[in-house]
Protein backbone atom coordinates (compact mmCIF):
# COMPACT_ATOMS: atom_id res chain seq x y z
CA UNK A 1 0.00 0.00 0.00
CA UNK A 2 1.50 3.43 -1.00
CA UNK A 3 2.39 5.88 1.49
CA UNK A 4 -0.25 8.47 2.21
CA UNK A 5 0.68 11.89 0.96
CA UNK A 6 1.93 14.37 3.48
CA UNK A 7 1.41 18.32 3.69
CA UNK A 8 3.49 20.51 6.21
CA UNK A 9 0.90 22.80 7.16
CA UNK A 10 2.75 25.08 9.67
CA UNK A 11 6.69 25.26 9.41
CA UNK A 12 8.59 27.87 11.80
CA UNK A 13 11.83 28.43 9.81
CA UNK A 14 13.30 30.96 13.06
CA UNK A 15 12.76 27.90 15.63
CA UNK A 16 13.93 25.39 13.40
CA UNK A 17 16.77 27.33 12.67
CA UNK A 18 17.29 28.37 16.75
CA UNK A 19 16.97 24.11 17.33
CA UNK A 20 19.94 23.39 15.12
CA UNK A 21 22.03 26.24 16.51
CA UNK A 22 21.40 25.93 19.92
CA UNK A 23 22.01 21.96 19.57
CA UNK A 24 24.92 21.95 17.25
CA UNK A 25 22.95 20.06 14.93
CA UNK A 26 25.13 19.00 11.50
CA UNK A 27 21.74 18.75 8.78
CA UNK A 28 25.00 17.47 6.46
CA UNK A 29 28.43 17.06 7.95
CA UNK A 30 30.02 18.14 5.13
CA UNK A 31 27.90 21.46 5.31
CA UNK A 32 27.69 24.40 8.06
CA UNK A 33 24.75 25.87 8.53
CA UNK A 34 25.69 30.38 8.22
CA UNK A 35 24.86 32.28 10.86
CA UNK A 36 23.27 35.50 9.92
CA UNK A 37 25.25 38.52 11.95
CA UNK A 38 24.75 42.24 12.50
CA UNK A 39 21.09 43.65 13.49
CA UNK A 40 19.01 41.87 11.07
CA UNK A 41 20.49 38.55 11.88
CA UNK A 42 18.03 36.02 13.58
CA UNK A 43 20.19 32.60 13.87
CA UNK A 44 20.68 29.58 11.07
CA UNK A 45 20.32 30.57 7.86
CA UNK A 46 18.46 27.09 6.44
CA UNK A 47 18.77 28.79 2.98
CA UNK A 48 22.40 28.09 2.76
CA UNK A 49 21.54 23.85 4.10
CA UNK A 50 22.34 21.42 1.41
CA UNK A 51 19.58 21.21 -1.16
CA UNK A 52 19.38 17.95 -1.10
CA UNK A 53 17.84 18.49 2.60
CA UNK A 54 14.01 19.18 1.91
CA UNK A 55 11.44 20.11 4.69
CA UNK A 56 10.67 16.66 5.75
CA UNK A 57 14.56 15.38 5.43
CA UNK A 58 14.93 18.03 8.15
CA UNK A 59 12.51 17.32 10.51
CA UNK A 60 13.40 13.45 10.52
CA UNK A 61 16.99 14.31 11.28
CA UNK A 62 15.76 16.72 13.95
CA UNK A 63 13.72 13.99 15.37
CA UNK A 64 16.00 11.43 15.60
CA UNK A 65 18.55 13.64 16.82
CA UNK A 66 16.60 15.18 19.55
CA UNK A 67 14.47 11.88 20.22
CA UNK A 68 15.74 12.03 24.26
CA UNK A 69 14.54 15.17 24.34
CA UNK A 70 11.22 14.88 22.96
CA UNK A 71 8.01 13.92 25.47
CA UNK A 72 5.43 11.82 23.53
CA UNK A 73 4.17 10.87 27.02
CA UNK A 74 1.71 13.58 28.21
CA UNK A 75 1.10 12.15 31.86
CA UNK A 76 5.20 13.56 32.31
CA UNK A 77 6.32 17.02 32.71
CA UNK A 78 7.11 19.18 29.63
CA UNK A 79 7.83 22.71 30.82
CA UNK A 80 11.23 23.62 28.76
CA UNK A 81 11.17 20.00 26.62
CA UNK A 82 10.11 19.76 23.32
CA UNK A 83 7.20 17.40 22.64
CA UNK A 84 5.08 15.23 19.78
CA UNK A 85 2.15 14.54 19.56
CA UNK A 86 -1.03 14.14 17.42
CA UNK A 87 -4.72 15.61 16.90
CA UNK A 88 -7.45 17.92 15.34
CA UNK A 89 -5.91 21.60 15.29
CA UNK A 90 -7.76 24.76 15.08
CA UNK A 91 -5.24 27.80 14.23
CA UNK A 92 -6.47 31.42 14.90
CA UNK A 93 -5.25 35.03 14.86
CA UNK A 94 -4.74 36.68 18.41
CA UNK A 95 -6.15 39.59 18.32
CA UNK A 96 -3.79 41.95 20.50
CA UNK A 97 -4.26 45.83 22.04
CA UNK A 98 -0.78 47.01 20.39
CA UNK A 99 0.96 47.84 23.92
CA UNK A 100 3.98 48.07 22.11
CA UNK A 101 6.59 47.49 25.20
CA UNK A 102 4.98 43.69 25.04
CA UNK A 103 4.07 43.36 21.08
CA UNK A 104 4.59 40.16 19.68
CA UNK A 105 6.37 40.66 16.09
CA UNK A 106 3.86 40.44 13.14
CA UNK A 107 0.75 38.99 12.68
CA UNK A 108 0.49 35.96 15.57
CA UNK A 109 -0.97 32.81 15.20
CA UNK A 110 -2.58 30.29 17.86
CA UNK A 111 -3.46 27.08 17.72
CA UNK A 112 -5.73 25.02 20.06
CA UNK A 113 -5.11 21.63 20.22
CA UNK A 114 -6.35 18.69 23.17
CA UNK A 115 -5.35 15.04 23.83
CA UNK A 116 -6.08 12.73 26.78
CA UNK A 117 -3.41 11.22 28.41
CA UNK A 118 -2.97 7.22 29.29
CA UNK A 119 -3.97 8.30 32.71
CA UNK A 120 -7.51 9.94 31.26
CA UNK A 121 -6.42 13.59 31.57
CA UNK A 122 -6.90 16.66 29.69
CA UNK A 123 -4.19 18.41 28.31
CA UNK A 124 -4.55 21.89 26.12
CA UNK A 125 -2.01 23.12 24.22
CA UNK A 126 -1.91 26.76 23.18
CA UNK A 127 0.60 27.22 20.61
CA UNK A 128 1.69 30.74 19.87
CA UNK A 129 3.88 31.44 15.91
CA UNK A 130 3.85 33.62 13.03
CA UNK A 131 0.97 33.68 11.01
CA UNK A 132 3.58 33.52 8.11
CA UNK A 133 4.63 30.25 9.21
CA UNK A 134 1.08 28.79 7.94
CA UNK A 135 2.05 27.38 4.44
CA UNK A 136 0.18 27.81 1.44
CA UNK A 137 -2.43 30.37 3.05
CA UNK A 138 -2.84 34.29 2.97
CA UNK A 139 -5.24 35.34 5.39
CA UNK A 140 -6.62 38.71 4.48
CA UNK A 141 -6.07 41.52 6.94
CA UNK A 142 -9.80 42.23 8.14
CA UNK A 143 -12.05 39.13 8.85
CA UNK A 144 -15.58 39.91 7.53
CA UNK A 145 -17.30 39.32 10.88
CA UNK A 146 -16.31 40.72 14.09
CA UNK A 147 -16.32 39.39 17.80
CA UNK A 148 -15.15 39.04 21.47
CA UNK A 149 -11.58 39.83 21.73
CA UNK A 150 -9.73 39.53 25.63
CA UNK A 151 -8.98 42.44 27.63
CA UNK A 152 -6.40 40.03 29.06
CA UNK A 153 -4.35 40.58 25.47
CA UNK A 154 -1.49 42.49 27.02
CA UNK A 155 -0.66 40.35 29.73
CA UNK A 156 -0.80 37.00 26.93
CA UNK A 157 1.80 39.23 24.85
CA UNK A 158 3.93 40.05 28.16
CA UNK A 159 3.40 36.03 29.06
CA UNK A 160 4.73 34.99 25.63
CA UNK A 161 7.89 37.77 25.34
CA UNK A 162 9.32 36.11 28.42
CA UNK A 163 8.13 32.94 26.97
CA UNK A 164 6.44 31.99 30.36
CA UNK A 165 9.95 32.48 32.53
CA UNK A 166 10.02 33.65 35.82
CA UNK A 167 10.82 37.83 36.54
CA UNK A 168 12.53 39.09 39.58
CA UNK A 169 10.68 39.97 42.87
CA UNK A 170 12.26 43.34 42.12
CA UNK A 171 10.59 43.92 39.05
CA UNK A 172 7.98 41.90 38.66
CA UNK A 173 5.27 41.96 35.60
CA UNK A 174 3.64 45.01 34.57
CA UNK A 175 0.09 42.00 34.60
CA UNK A 176 0.92 40.12 37.73
CA UNK A 177 -1.46 37.53 37.33
CA UNK A 178 -0.10 34.01 38.46
CA UNK A 179 0.62 31.03 35.91
CA UNK A 180 -2.96 29.38 36.71
CA UNK A 181 -4.52 32.87 35.76
CA UNK A 182 -2.66 33.42 32.46
CA UNK A 183 -2.67 29.91 31.20
CA UNK A 184 -6.47 30.04 32.05
CA UNK A 185 -6.92 33.61 29.97
CA UNK A 186 -4.90 32.19 27.13
CA UNK A 187 -7.04 28.80 26.90
CA UNK A 188 -10.23 30.96 26.99
CA UNK A 189 -8.30 33.04 24.09
CA UNK A 190 -8.27 29.82 22.36
CA UNK A 191 -11.04 28.24 22.50
CA UNK A 192 -13.76 31.40 22.52
CA UNK A 193 -11.86 34.50 21.13
CA UNK A 194 -13.93 36.06 18.06
CA UNK A 195 -17.77 34.76 19.26
CA UNK A 196 -20.85 37.22 19.11
CA UNK A 197 -23.81 37.10 20.36
CA UNK A 198 -25.36 34.21 22.16
CA UNK A 199 -21.77 31.98 23.05
CA UNK A 200 -24.36 28.85 22.45
CA UNK A 201 -24.82 29.65 18.87
CA UNK A 202 -20.69 29.09 18.55
CA UNK A 203 -19.78 26.22 20.80
CA UNK A 204 -18.01 23.74 19.09
CA UNK A 205 -18.63 25.51 15.82
CA UNK A 206 -15.02 27.40 15.54
CA UNK A 207 -15.97 28.34 11.70
CA UNK A 208 -18.66 30.73 13.09
CA UNK A 209 -16.23 32.58 15.57
CA UNK A 210 -14.17 35.75 13.98
CA UNK A 211 -10.68 35.08 13.61
CA UNK A 212 -10.64 31.86 13.40
CA UNK A 213 -8.16 30.49 10.32
CA UNK A 214 -8.66 27.02 9.89
CA UNK A 215 -9.05 23.60 11.41
CA UNK A 216 -6.74 20.26 10.13
CA UNK A 217 -6.38 16.53 11.52
CA UNK A 218 -2.30 17.06 12.54
CA UNK A 219 -1.04 13.26 12.19
CA UNK A 220 2.08 15.15 13.97
CA UNK A 221 3.23 17.73 15.55
CA UNK A 222 6.95 19.04 17.17
CA UNK A 223 6.43 21.78 19.79
CA UNK A 224 8.74 23.65 22.54
CA UNK A 225 6.57 24.11 25.80
CA UNK A 226 7.59 27.58 27.67
CA UNK A 227 5.20 26.52 30.34
CA UNK A 228 3.29 23.64 32.03
CA UNK A 229 0.23 24.55 34.03
CA UNK A 230 -1.83 22.11 36.16
CA UNK A 231 -4.96 23.63 37.72
CA UNK A 232 -5.37 23.41 41.73
CA UNK A 233 -8.42 20.86 41.90
CA UNK A 234 -11.48 23.17 43.22
CA UNK A 235 -9.82 26.36 42.35
CA UNK A 236 -11.62 26.55 38.86
CA UNK A 237 -15.17 26.51 38.11
CA UNK A 238 -16.01 26.84 34.32
CA UNK A 239 -20.04 25.43 35.01
CA UNK A 240 -20.67 28.66 32.54
CA UNK A 241 -17.99 28.36 30.13
CA UNK A 242 -18.75 24.74 28.65
CA UNK A 243 -15.96 25.00 26.37
CA UNK A 244 -12.99 24.90 29.14
CA UNK A 245 -15.38 22.11 31.44
CA UNK A 246 -12.63 18.97 32.12
CA UNK A 247 -9.88 21.30 31.79
CA UNK A 248 -6.87 19.87 34.27
CA UNK A 249 -3.65 20.89 32.44
CA UNK A 250 -2.72 23.75 29.77
CA UNK A 251 0.25 23.84 28.37
CA UNK A 252 1.52 27.05 26.57
CA UNK A 253 4.43 27.15 23.53
CA UNK A 254 5.30 27.52 19.46
CA UNK A 255 4.63 24.61 16.88
CA UNK A 256 8.09 24.20 15.02
CA UNK A 257 5.90 22.27 12.49
CA UNK A 258 2.53 20.66 11.94
CA UNK A 259 2.37 17.98 9.52
CA UNK A 260 -0.78 16.33 8.00
CA UNK A 261 -1.57 13.09 5.79
CA UNK A 262 -5.10 13.51 6.00
CA UNK A 263 -5.03 16.90 3.81
CA UNK A 264 -9.01 16.12 2.95
CA UNK A 265 -9.22 17.14 6.97
CA UNK A 266 -8.47 21.06 6.12
CA UNK A 267 -11.20 23.54 6.62
CA UNK A 268 -10.43 26.76 5.95
CA UNK A 269 -13.06 29.47 7.78
CA UNK A 270 -12.04 33.08 6.82
CA UNK A 271 -13.01 34.37 3.67
CA UNK A 272 -15.84 33.45 1.49
CA UNK A 273 -16.14 30.29 4.24
CA UNK A 274 -17.04 32.40 7.24
CA UNK A 275 -20.01 30.95 8.47
CA UNK A 276 -22.17 33.69 10.77
CA UNK A 277 -25.07 32.81 12.74
CA UNK A 278 -27.52 35.21 13.63
CA UNK A 279 -27.47 37.78 16.37
CA UNK A 280 -28.50 37.41 19.69
CA UNK A 281 -30.04 40.80 19.13
CA UNK A 282 -31.68 39.76 16.25
CA UNK A 283 -31.94 36.34 15.10
CA UNK A 284 -33.46 37.40 11.89
CA UNK A 285 -30.65 38.99 10.83
CA UNK A 286 -27.18 38.02 9.42
CA UNK A 287 -27.63 34.81 7.28
CA UNK A 288 -25.23 32.56 6.71
CA UNK A 289 -22.52 33.31 3.89
CA UNK A 290 -21.59 29.50 3.49
CA UNK A 291 -23.21 26.21 4.60
CA UNK A 292 -21.34 24.97 8.07
CA UNK A 293 -18.44 23.15 7.70
CA UNK A 294 -18.33 19.64 10.03
CA UNK A 295 -15.55 18.65 11.90
CA UNK A 296 -14.12 15.47 11.21
CA UNK A 297 -11.87 15.16 14.31
CA UNK A 298 -11.56 16.56 17.69
CA UNK A 299 -14.94 18.28 18.17
CA UNK A 300 -15.71 19.35 21.61
CA UNK A 301 -19.66 17.95 23.36
CA UNK A 302 -22.49 20.42 22.36
CA UNK A 303 -24.12 22.21 25.04
CA UNK A 304 -27.55 24.22 25.76
CA UNK A 305 -25.22 26.72 27.49
CA UNK A 306 -27.01 30.25 26.81
CA UNK A 307 -25.23 32.61 28.88
CA UNK A 308 -23.37 35.62 27.19
CA UNK A 309 -19.66 35.79 28.03
CA UNK A 310 -18.82 36.70 31.51
CA UNK A 311 -17.55 40.31 31.12
CA UNK A 312 -18.90 40.78 26.85
CA UNK A 313 -19.68 44.39 26.26
CA UNK A 314 -20.87 45.57 23.28
CA UNK A 315 -18.62 48.87 21.84
CA UNK A 316 -21.76 51.44 22.09
CA UNK A 317 -20.35 52.80 19.14
CA UNK A 318 -21.40 50.09 16.87
CA UNK A 319 -24.57 48.96 15.81
CA UNK A 320 -24.46 44.57 16.98
CA UNK A 321 -27.08 43.66 14.45
CA UNK A 322 -24.70 44.21 11.71
CA UNK A 323 -22.10 41.62 11.79
CA UNK A 324 -21.56 42.12 8.00
CA UNK A 325 -18.94 44.81 6.43
CA UNK A 326 -15.89 45.52 5.17
CA UNK A 327 -14.58 46.69 8.67
CA UNK A 328 -15.14 44.03 11.24
CA UNK A 329 -17.24 44.79 14.45
CA UNK A 330 -15.09 44.32 17.39
CA UNK A 331 -16.70 43.37 21.03
CA UNK A 332 -14.05 43.79 23.71
CA UNK A 333 -14.71 42.53 27.01
CA UNK A 334 -15.04 44.64 30.10
CA UNK A 335 -11.92 45.78 32.46
CA UNK A 336 -9.57 42.63 33.51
Amino acid sequence: MPKPVGRYVYWSERLVGEVIDDNGIRLDSRIKPAVNLGVAGNGVNLAGRDRENTTFDIAEKLRKKLRKSIVTDFDAPTSGHYVQGAGWAEVAEFQRWGFPEFRLPGRTALTHTQTVTQQGRRVDLCLFGSLKNLKGYDVPEEDSVGGWTSSNAPMIEEFMALRGAEVSARTGRAYPLDDEEAAVEILKVALTQGIYGDPADHQGRPETRAYTIMGFDATEYVAVIYKDVTLTPGRWNFRAEPELEGVSRILIGAPLWMRTTRQDSIKVHFGENRVLVPSVWDRSSAPAIAPALGRTAGALPQSAQLDPMPGQVPHPDLDPTNVTGSRPRRFRSGPG
